[in-house]
């Protein structure tokens, strides 16, 4: 008899069993319904659970076959060489999945395999009367068959199928993951040769499981560097590709526009749904190089521009075709713009990569340009203007600077027939690229993070110049920026400044945009109280240009409302517009605001405001933004004037 009555070791398969569970859950709870390959792990751990644990009992009945009936000795080690090569079949199952493109090949290699393994499991089946790999005897108990060595043959035999295929396919598999199936087999060898010289030790489940959980634990530390939602690999592993990416290439970068609005009209399982079929349309033509930057921003790789045109064109066309399936859900398309940058192998740096990029997808998207737009020389020469630009601004956002300024325009009081107050307006003037719009230096501060500095610098000016000329000035209003009302120490900075400049703070207006109010609202609402408690005033800008909460309206320590000029515009369109603009001007001084009007620049537009009844008029009608000094001159001018 080959083994003693309790001389054997389980304590290998026991941890066995327990580790192989551990995996098996945590795939569940982690990735098995969201990767289809995830799904070996979950597999290949329940066959190496089984095994581990019909290896325990059948050797049991071993040790104790006197006492238990031949047929269920039979019938329980029989199950334990049914479930032994299971384990190590599902993995080379998931390597061949992985690595072969082809789908003929894959399946005429999944086809010998699972050949093999049928005949293997009908020996199994079969030994029950021939005996060739093992039966009871009355007296000896258990015997080995003459094809005894069979398990360990096909053992090795997988462990070499393995390693040949990851070998000729190792261009379709990840460097991490070709490295990882070379180890596989030799470590499942290893404890399959101590098995095979010491079997009184059981390691059989070790062998499968030990494989396993060294390519579980390398391959999911890989795949945490997948987006579960879409399938597809994220921004640092496009980072790490680009920096090792020898040969160069072709990135290439789609933005959906409208996200938002299409995640505010979707439930939570439509949502996941259209994101998985994103993943689905950029794995279809990139297959190892599609990445996702953020939920509305995609990236992949391709080797030329011709190669990343082509499928950008078909990406569009599939977009296309599950924007039109999502408007039986929302009746909104999917928005969206591209852009591509040709790269060599030395021009690796990802930052200054992505900054083109997004310089590009910026000037795409003003354009509404739909097609795939390259980077050329006009990009480049952008990018470093921005570049000059944001160098402009960290030198001359000082309170001292006379090329970054602050202009004023003029607001008229109907009812006093003077301007009574003016807008402090931000300039960039004579600098080494000439004056620069104030749209363009804005969203360089923006982007490159100084918009709060901005917004500071511009409001001590604005302080210091009402210093200068308290005489003239009333109050100024100067716009406030989401970044600036989201500091915590808004309240503080803003008192202090004016107190250091001696002024009251009913000198000054803040214009708050109710977009500020987006995802901030307790916040914003809290410093606006404070200041407003302290005697600063309050304008709502922009009134008209989307969609306006009036509660947030009235809840909040507005004193006017400032309407958009696009509500001036409406009104020379026709008497709808006419009548829309008197409404809403009725509406808000029935409960108490001050009306301002922006972008009146007819006599005609002027008519229409003032038959409306708004309290102040700003617009090219009655002065342009003027520099400090000339807007103080006016406003003497006008004062003599009405005296």
């Amino acid at each position: 008899m080959e083994f003693g009555v309790s001389d054997y070791y389980v304590i290998g398969e026991l941890i066995t069993c327990w580790g192989a569970f551990l995996i098996g859950v945590n795939t569940i709870l982690s990735y098995a319904l969201y990767d289809k390959r995830q799904r070996f792990f979950l597999y290949a751990a329940l066959a190496t659970f089984f095994c581990a644990a019909v290896n325990m009992v059948s050797v049991y009945c071993i040790a104790h076959y006197t006492e238990l009936s031949h047929s269920f000795c039979t019938l329980i080690t029989s199950l334990y060489f049914f479930t032994l090569l299971i384990s190590p079949f599902i993995m080379i199952s998931y390597v061949c999945d992985m690595a072969f493109q082809n789908k003929r090949k894959k399946k005429v290699f999944n086809s010998v395999l699972g050949a093999v393994q049928t005949l293997y499991f009908l020996l199994v089946i079969i030994n029950v009367k021939t005996g060739w790999i093992f039966h009871y005897d009355d007296v000896e108990g258990y015997i080995r068959g003459p094809i005894k060595n069979i398990t360990y043959l096909l053992a090795c035999g997988y462990g070499v199928i393995l390693a040949v295929t990851v070998i000729i396919l190792r261009k379709n598999i990840a460097r991490r993951i070709f490295w990882v199936f070379i180890f596989y087999p030799f470590i499942s060898i290893y404890f399959v040769i101590i098995q095979y010289l010491f079997p009184k030790i059981l390691l059989t489940g070790v062998a499968s499981f030990t494989s396993l959980l060294f390519a579980y634990v390398t391959i999911q530390s890989y795949t945490m560097e997948i987006n579960i939602r879409t399938g597809l690999m994220t921004e640092s592993r496009l980072r790490k590709r680009i920096h090792i990416q020898h040969k160069g290439g072709v990135l290439y970068v789609m933005t959906i526009d409208n996200i938002n609005m299409i995640q505010s009209c979707l439930d939570a399982s439509e949502l996941n749904q259209l994101y998985l079929q994103l993943g689905e349309i950029f794995m279809t033509y990139f297959q190892r190089n599609s990445y996702i930057l953020s939920m509305n921003r995609f990236a992949a790789i391709g080797h030329s521009v011709d190669e990343v045109h082509q499928k950008s064109q078909r990406i569009m066309e599939d977009i296309k075709k599950l924007s039109s399936d999502i408007n039986s859900v929302i009746p909104i398309p999917i928005e969206s713009y591209s852009a591509a940058l040709e790269f060599g192998k030395d021009d690796n740096d990802y930052d200054s990569m992505m900054d083109l990029i997004n310089n590009l997808l910026v000037r795409t998207k003003a354009a509404q340009l739909k097609s795939l737009q390259i980077c050329d020389e006009s990009v480049f020469a952008d990018r470093e203007r921005k570049r000059c630009i944001y160098k402009i601004l960290k030198r001359e956002l000082t309170l001292e600077s006379e090329q970054f300024q602050v202009w004023f325009q003029p607001i008229y009081s109907i009812d006093n027939k003077k301007f009574e107050y003016m807008e402090a307006l931000s300039r960039l003037r004579n600098t080494e690229l000439g004056d620069i719009p104030p749209q363009e230096f804005v969203q360089v501060a923006e982007n490159r993070g100084l918009i709060e500095m901005l917004g500071f610098v511009a409001f001590e000016k604005v302080c210091k110049f009402i210093s200068d000329n308290r005489d003239t000035v009333n109050a100024v209003s100067i716009n406030f920026s989401v970044y600036q009302m989201m500091n915590p120490n808004v309240v503080e900075n803003v008192l202090n400044t004016i107190s250091r400049f001696s002024l009251l703070p009913s000198n000054i207006i803040m214009e708050i945009t109710e977009s500020i109010f987006i995802d901030n609202y307790e916040l914003v609402m809290h410093n606006m109280l404070a200041l407003a408690r302290a005697g600063v005033k309050f304008y709502l800008d922009d009134f008209g240009t989307g969609y306006s909460n009036l509660t947030n309206v009235i809840s909040l320590p507005f004193s006017t409302i400032k309407m958009d000029r696009s509500l001036v515009l409406a009104m020379e369109e026709g008497q709808k517009g006419v009548s829309l603009f008197f409404d809403l001007v009725s509406t808000f001084k029935g409960v108490g605001f001050k009306i301002l009007v922006e972008g009146v620049e007819t006599n005609n537009q002027n008519y229409l405001v003032e038959r409306a009844g708004v309290d102040y008029i700003q617009g090219f009608l009655y002065s342009r933004p003027l520099p400090a000094v000339e807007c103080i001159e006016l406003l003497k001018r006008t004062a003599a004037s009405v005296n």
